[in-house]
């Protein structure tokens, strides 16, 4: 019978983590790559029996990769600490594991995100199809700084209705620190590749996102958080090219 492995990162992850693995609890094992916590993340994760590594941070994709490099089952499933499997998606993971059908190596799931009390449905943000499960040997994990995704052969993956839980920003101050953070990883990582930015990015790509976001993929449909998310979407976008323009002439800061 084939066996699953679940793995994650984590840093200070107190809150959310065992709702989290509550829901992978019955994993053959669980691995945790943690980068440095403080907090009570360490006994979370030994209550559940999870094979504990702490290592320094080394980047979003360095550290899933070298959390996946400690995996022994044939099947890898990644979450994040901020995230909850629904019994749907738990149930049909273990018929995909038992089953074992060598004719799909990846499963896309989608994500849906708790956001300021409640449940987005439309917009950028749904349905957001994530690849978390793939078959040992078959995957590894691409992408800068921050936004990594794993890549598996498009030709044997296949997207499921299942859904994969985000309980995303604690509040507006939080939502505003990331938003920052990942703009600037963002425009660090495009300036290491060579790209620049021009001043028609920022002119147009942000109210294209807000449009895109709220109009073309009925964002207005989750009321004033459908606006909100739309609004910062588009604020990040201009954020992120903003640093890119300011690059030409300055670090990013």
């Amino acid at each position: 019978m084939s066996t699953l492995s679940t793995i994650l990162i984590t840093r200070n992850e107190q809150d959310n983590l065992e709702r989290c693995l509550l829901s992978v609890f019955w994993s053959n094992e669980i691995v945790i790559v943690d980068s440095g916590s403080t907090d009570r993340t360490r006994e979370i994760a030994r209550s559940y029996k999870a094979r504990f590594y702490p290592e320094e941070w080394k980047g979003y994709t360095a550290q899933k990769s070298s959390a996946m490099e400690k995996a022994s089952c044939e099947w890898i499933l990644s979450v994040d600490a901020d995230e909850e499997l629904t019994p749907e998606a738990q149930k049909k993971i273990q018929e995909i594991v038992r089953a074992n059908d060598r004719a799909v190596d990846g499963y896309y799931f989608r994500r849906k995100v708790f956001y300021l009390g409640q449940w987005i449905t439309h917009g950028d943000w749904y349905p957001d199809y994530v690849l978390r499960l793939w078959r040992r040997g078959t995957g590894r994990f691409e992408g800068g700084q921050v936004h990594e995704s794993i890549r598996v052969d498009e030709a044997k993956t296949l997207k499921l209705r299942e859904e994969i839980l985000h309980y995303t920003y604690k509040d507006a101050q939080d939502q505003q620190r990331r938003m920052e953070k990942y703009a600037r990883l963002w425009a660090e990582d495009r300036l290491r590749e060579g790209r620049r930015a021009m001043l028609i990015d920022l002119i147009f790509r942000p109210p294209w996102r807000f449009f895109r976001g709220l109009v073309l993929r009925r964002g207005f449909l989750d009321g004033v958080r459908g606006w909100r998310i739309a609004w910062c979407c588009a604020k990040e976008t201009a954020m992120k090219y903003r640093l890119l323009l300011q690059s030409r002439t300055d670090p990013v800061k």
